[in-house]
Parts: C-alpha cells; structure tokens; sequence
C-alpha cells in the first residue's frame, strides 16, 4: 500500500487558482480559469491520483513476481527508488520542476528495462514499466498544456523504445507496437481532457452571461424604482398642490399655498438617500399636521422615537391621506391617532367624509397605491383602508419597529 500513499501528491495544488485569476501550467503557459473549469481540473487531477496509484500499486507487485533471480535486486531498488520519488513530490511543492522530474525519472526506469523486465517481456503487454509508462503518458495530459504533454509522452516512450531495443534479446517489434499503443492511449486522455474542460469552459460562460444579466436587470429595476419614487414625490408635492389650486380647494391668495409651494419645491431640490438614525414621530406628524390643507385633532402620546427612514415613510403616507380628505372627503376636519402597541407603530388618520368604495379606485390613481400602501410595504409596513360611501375613511398605519 506504500505506493498508494506516496503517489497522493500528484492532486495539481500548485497549478490552478479560480475564480477568473490567471494561472500557469507546469509548461508555463497562461490560462484564465472560471469555477467550473477550476474543480473540473481538480477532479481530473484527484482521478489520475487514484490511477496512477493502482498501476503503479499493481505494477510493483508484477515487477517483483516476473524478475529474474539476477534482476530481483535492480528491480526491488527501481520500485523503492520511484515510490520514493513520488514521496519526495507529495512532501515538497515542486511546482513547475514537477512535471520535467517525473518525466526524467521515468525516462531513467525505461533506460535500465535491461536490468529490471526480463527480455521475453519486452515486447508484452505484461512489461511492468510499460504499464508505469502508459499511465504516466496519461496522467500528464490533465497536468499540462498540449504542446508540453506532447513533448513529454514523446520522449517517454522513445525512451522506452529505446531501452528496449538496448536490450539483448528483445523483441523490437513488439516495443514498437505497444509503444505506438501508449502514445494513442496518451492522445485519446488529451482530447478528452480538452473535451471535458472546454464544456466546464462553456459552463462558466453561461454562468457568468446568467449572472450579467441578472446585474442589468437589477440595475434596470433599480432605475424604474428611482423613477417611480420621483413620480410619487412629483404626486406628493408639485401635482397635489396644482390639483388643489384647480379644483379651487384653496383661494391663489391663500398664506397655505405659498407655504406648501415651498415646502414642494425644498422636497423636489433636496439630494435623494434615506434618512438614518432616530426620529421622533409624534414630532413630524404633529408638523405634517400643521401643514395640512384640513384641520387636523392630534391624539398621540408626547413622544415616539422611531427608525428614521420609519419615520419619512409614515409621514408621506400621512400627508397623502389628509390631502385626499381636502380634496375628496367634501370636509374640513380629520383626526390623526398615533399610539405604540407592543413592538408596533400605528397611526390611523380617519375622517367623517363622504367615503368612496377602496375596489372601485381605478389603478391610474396613485394616492393609495404609490404613496400610501408602497411606501408602507417598502419598509416592512403595511397600509389598510377602510372606507365606504357615506360612512367616511380610515386608514391604519402599521409597521414593527425595534
């Protein structure tokens, strides 16, 4: 089980990096790895692992089986000399030397086969080294570029041919075939290897084309939100004044519309962004109040600290509903409640106007809509209204607040 054990370095840690940073192949070459492509070559790289590790795991054994009596002692030193080097490997990161070290060494292993293979297993598929030389072949095609693995595969298996063509009573031919055999083997690891990483490759350009457009769709639904928010503010503020000055719900001389052309005019030049930190409600409401085209009966406890964007939420809302009591409840008054309810805010602005049916609001209308019930749900609350005709309006506020 030793050589098992020894052959566990070769898992590539010293040649992939993700996540789209650049990274070097034991040939040196550059390429640009995605997630996927990345843990595909990592999987590959554990595959050769357990590969490599069982051929050389069963070749050790038929090394020492098919050794002459004068060839056990060579043979027993070239099989500890190659789980040693495989060791050496796993202990230290070599990097980029991985690659041409492990080719000389097994260079070195088919040099001495006169040493090692008996001669009437030169030329057989039996040949121990062959099965070293074959696997190594393979492997290298998931650890390298094309042109370096090429090279490499080349050269071990002319080696090969070599070593045993030096070998008295070999059979060339023989070592020729299987020679010509592993170098197939070696091409057919290549391609699938290119194969499979050219999928991963094109998995990771689906991702990536996915994740753009889910970046253009929230940045075009974010400019839609900007763009709703600016048509709420214009209905709050500019529109709703206007509507007012033609529906002659206040006189043009009237000290409320030049104060509310002001206030409409600092809310539509002020600098767009949330409000942070704590407010206190009962302080802007009492002001929204104040500033409201009907009178306003305020029952509120003295003070109510809220979150701050809390806060400007409840306001808008407020401010819209008395403004929808001047311009549709056909009265002057309405009361505003606000009160704390365990963790909950609640503010209810109610009316004894001439109501109106909530199913019958046609959707162009965006005084519920936008500014009161979207607004509300924009920071977690919610907006009911309740109203029918002849019996008045009232709409609760409701929203947690810790």
């Amino acid at each position: 089980m030793v050589p098992v054990v020894a052959l566990s370095g070769w898992s590539g840690r010293d040649v992939v990096r993700t996540g789209g940073d650049s990274g070097k192949l034991f040939g040196g070459m550059d390429f640009q790895v995605g997630a996927t492509e990345g843990e595909v070559r990592r999987l590959g790289r554990r595959i050769v692992v357990v590969m490599r590790a069982a051929v050389l795991l069963c070749a050790s054994g038929a090394a020492l089986a098919q050794a002459l009596p004068e060839q056990r002692a060579a043979t027993a030193a070239a099989v500890v000399g190659l789980v040693a080097w495989n060791a050496v490997h796993l202990r230290f990161d070599l990097g980029r030397l991985l690659l041409p070290v492990d080719t000389l060494v097994v260079m070195g292993l088919c040099l001495t086969q006169s040493w090692t293979v008996p001669p009437d297993a030169l030329g057989a598929s039996t040949n121990w080294v062959l099965a070293v030389v074959s696997a190594t072949a393979v492997a290298h095609q998931w650890l390298t570029g094309p042109a370096t693995a090429a090279l490499s595969t080349t050269v071990i298996i002319a080696a090969h041919l070599a070593g045993s063509l030096l070998t008295v009573g070999g059979d060339a031919t023989g070592a020729v075939r299987l020679g010509l055999w592993a170098f197939s083997e070696a091409a057919l690891s290549g391609v699938l290897f290119r194969l499979v990483r050219a999928a991963a490759r094109r998995a990771d350009r689906a991702v990536e084309s996915g994740e753009r457009a889910r970046r253009d769709a929230a940045v075009a639904a974010a400019r839609r939100e900007d763009e709703r928010e600016h048509l709420a503010l214009l209905h709050d503020t500019a529109a709703s004044t206007l509507l007012a000055v033609g529906a002659r719900m206040v006189g043009d001389q009237a000290p409320w519309l030049a104060e509310q052309a002001a206030r409409d005019l600092a809310a539509l030049a002020a600098q767009p962004g949330l409000p942070v930190g704590r407010t206190d409600l009962v302080r802007l409401l009492d002001e929204v109040a104040r500033q409201a085209p009907v009178a306003v009966a305020l029952r509120s406890p003295p003070t109510l600290p809220v979150r701050a964007e809390h806060a400007a939420a409840v306001g808008a809302a407020v401010r819209e509903a008395l403004t929808n009591v001047a311009r549709h409840a056909e009265v002057d008054t309405a009361e505003l409640v606000v009160d704390h309810v365990g963790r909950a805010v609640v503010v209810e602005v109610s009316d004894g106007g001439r109501g109106f049916a909530p199913d019958r609001v046609p959707p162009h209308r965006r005084g519920l809509s936008r500014s009161v019930r979207e607004r509300m749900a924009a920071v977690g609350g919610r907006a009911d209204v309740t109203s029918r005709p002849g019996a008045g309006t009232r709409v609760r506020l409701e929203l947690a607040d810790g």
